[in-house]
């Protein structure tokens, strides 16, 4: 019984802390608000080593009028909505910036 407590702990504990590293991160972005321009887009194609498929991470990059740079992971969908140079405006309980197509 102990040991698959201590098993069950060992499975758990990473997964618990993953979610509430994912969960805490969400949170501050919808609680930021900032107004800025897109400086840099990317999209790096990656082979996933437990599947023969290859995935895709998609990433924007803003600079703040204030001068911070943030880096956001979005979709596919969300990323081909940008240009570079395009205005953005992140409004705090939202999850990603509005585009104001400079």
């Amino acid at each position: 019984m102990l040991i698959a407590l201590i098993i069950l702990v060992i499975f758990l504990l990473p997964v618990y802390l993953f979610i509430k590293s994912a969960k805490k991160k969400v949170t501050k972005q919808k609680e930021s608000s900032w107004k800025g321009r897109l400086v840099n887009k990317e999209h790096l194609e990656y082979e996933d080593d437990d599947s023969a498929y290859t995935k895709d991470l998609y990433t924007l990059y803003f600079q703040t009028d204030e001068g911070k740079e943030i880096k956001m992971n979005v979709s596919q969908k969300i990323y081909e909505g940008w240009e570079k140079g395009d205005k953005a405006q992140k409004t705090e309980g939202e999850r990603f910036p509005k585009n104001l197509h400079s």
